[in-house]
């Protein structure tokens, strides 16, 4: 009854925590959008499907290294955020009881010594639980997609078993501990199935191969019924399961479009006065004109314009030639990112040169803006420097 009570109190726990747990999926929102965008998809939420195969064994008076059995599971869940998930988590097939202590019965009912063996019996059984999943890794950072995940589980759940036919026959060919009987009957009538709870906790190690798939090792610790195995002990059963599952993962949302930066054109006034007519009419000075071209380069997924010496250049030169266009054109380096991703960044970092330049007083009449995201290198023989707006009027 106290273990019971010990794990009840620990899924409570972690089913509280939720609310705690979602305060920090806000934090972590604005650091996975970069990752998104690298990504090509937001890697939460989604949903999964679980197929998980092992081992399980119980704790009782039994050596459980003699009582391993073959176990399989299935699951269908939804991770709600990068720190949150639960499942729906079947699990079952065989378990196994043994005495190490029993005499044989013959036919003059008399008892004597039969060794040491252990005589097992098997018996069926399924779980069904419902499971939190707590993300231990994203807790504490805001990358949220890496190759290596550590999920808590804590859930609640039934346990059905049935089928220990092999009991019987022990307990009615041997004299075992004091000729113990059926602890799934009551009132000493025969009963060969049982309904009890089924209280988990454990981790789960996922290594992510692919967008949708990954696999991983998984240790449980459940608390059951103390009939589960035929016998009476004054405590919960405990069984160990240990599994490698693999995981196939789907609903991804496509990741979040750069903001685009707008651009908007000064309105132009025309007026007509008595001065600008003469000065129409007076023959105008011969200007030599200078071509202006200014190259500025950025580091990696970086498109803030950080050269002002640069562009403040381009501005007098604008304000100089009001009658010339300047043309401006964002680049990326082919060798990093997709072609998605650097098609986005190229337009981020010409537009952002040209709402600069807007700011300045230069209109929108006299730019012509382009990106061409990493169809173009201008650098073929410095990857690096394909990072970059190049500003050029003639």
């Amino acid at each position: 009854m106290r273990n019971i009570k010990k794990i009840l109190s620990v899924v409570v726990m972690g089913l509280s925590s939720v609310v705690a747990v979602a305060q920090v999926d806000s934090s972590i929102e604005g650091g996975y959008l970069v990752e998104s965008q690298e990504l090509g998809y937001k890697p939460y939420p989604y949903g999964f499907i679980q197929v998980q195969g092992g081992m399980s064994t119980t704790f009782t008076d039994v050596s459980c290294w003699k009582l391993l059995s073959p176990t399989f599971s299935i699951a269908v869940g939804d991770m709600f955020s990068p720190v949150v998930g639960a499942r729906i988590h079947v699990n079952g097939w065989k378990s196994k009881g043994g005495f190490d202590k029993y005499y044989k019965k013959d036919t003059n009912n008399e008892e004597r010594s039969y060794g040491t063996k252990v005589l097992k019996y098997d018996y069926n059984y399924i779980n069904t639980n419902i499971d939190l999943m707590v993300n231990i890794f994203n807790i504490f950072t805001k990358k949220v997609h890496r190759p290596f995940d550590l999920y808590l589980i804590g859930g609640v759940g039934l346990n059905y078993a049935w089928h220990n036919k092999d009991f019987e026959r022990i307990t009615s060919q041997y004299v075992v501990e004091s000729d113990i009987s059926n602890a799934w009957g009551q009132n000493q009538t025969p009963r060969h199935s049982l309904l009890s709870h089924n209280l988990r906790l454990g981790l789960l190690a996922d290594v992510n191969i692919a967008k949708h798939w990954s696999v991983g090792a998984e240790v449980d610790f459940n608390s059951l019924d103390d009939r589960f195995n035929s016998k009476y002990t004054n405590s919960d059963d405990w069984m160990m399961t240990g599994q490698l599952s693999i995981t196939y993962k789907f609903g991804h949302k496509p990741a979040p479009k750069p903001t685009p930066v707008a651009v908007t054109a000064t309105p132009v006034y025309q007026t007509t006065n008595q001065t600008e007519v003469a000065s129409a009419t007076a023959p105008k000075p011969v200007v030599v004109e200078e071509p202006v071209k200014e190259t500025i380069f950025y580091a990696i997924r970086e498109s803030d314009v950080n050269e002002e010496i640069l562009l403040d250049k381009v501005v007098a030169w604008c304000k100089k030639y009001p009658n010339k266009t300047i043309g401006i054109s964002g680049y990326a380096d082919a060798g990093t990112g997709n072609a998605k991703l650097n098609a986005n960044y190229a337009k981020q970092r010409a537009d952002k040169v040209a709402s600069y330049l807007l700011e300045k007083g230069v209109p929108a009449s006299q730019m012509n803006v382009n990106s061409y995201g990493d169809t173009v290198q201008p650098f073929a023989n410095d990857n690096d420097k394909n990072r970059c707006v190049i500003i050029e009027g003639k």
